[in-house]
């Protein structure tokens, strides 16, 4: 061994890496950040979650009546709650009523089915009001001032008018979301019967609503 490998050994020999009680604290250090920054991060992916279920409320509804216009013909909406695999999922769903229109058939295809973002559910959260609109507020999906809607269904026909399967005149009707516990969450969607004219809602607090 010549003299420079001698002295270049003795320096290495000399280097030390980090102790177990410093790699200890510098670990313990990150956890602590990244609990920090996940829920400081949490209340804004709830709201987005929230906000993901109110679009697919309010799509399932503008698409029903745009295909109601489109092709003349009576489009029933309907929210159903089934169980998949054990979990219970909320859905927003539009068939196509032919068996209303003379000549079109008696088959009512299904036209699309649309779960709403999980953990979200049909909720009336406590305590908030009704929307600006005031179409009702005595359940979580109240048409019509009826529980899920009039028993013969909803339906919007080719003048974009949301209207009674029984009756056939207009009906109001409300749909809240949200998640037990949780009043950032409240979302809501309502449509004025007369027009077919559907909106979005948010809570911000429990003193009322902002359009969304």
């Amino acid at each position: 061994m010549t003299n420079q490998q001698a002295e270049r050994w003795k320096q290495c020999a000399g280097e030390r890496g980090f102790s177990m009680i410093e790699m200890v604290v510098v670990i313990a250090v990150m956890a602590t950040v990244m609990a920090i920054a996940i829920l400081g991060f949490m209340p804004s992916l709830q709201s987005a979650r929230a906000d993901n279920a109110m679009r697919e409320v309010l799509d399932q509804l503008r698409q029903a009546r745009e295909y109601s216009i489109t092709n003349r013909r009576y489009v029933q909406i309907s929210f159903p709650v089934a169980v998949i695999n054990g979990v219970t999922q909320y859905q927003v769903q539009m068939t196509e009523r032919n068996d209303l229109t003379a000549g079109a058939g008696t088959v009512n295809p299904v036209l699309s089915t649309v779960p709403i973002e999980a953990p979200i559910q049909f909720y009336l959260t406590p305590l908030l009001p009704d929307t600006p609109d005031a179409f009702g507020n005595a359940n979580a999906i109240d048409f019509g001032g009826v529980a899920g809607g009039p028993p013969a269904g909803m339906l919007f026909q080719s003048d974009g008018e949301l209207v009674s399967a029984a009756t056939y005149l207009p009906i109001n009707g409300s749909v809240f979301l949200g998640y037990p516990g949780n009043t950032s969450q409240a979302r809501a969607v309502t449509v004025l019967g007369t027009t077919g004219r559907v909106r979005g809602w948010r809570a911000p607090s429990v003193n009322g609503w902002v359009q969304f």
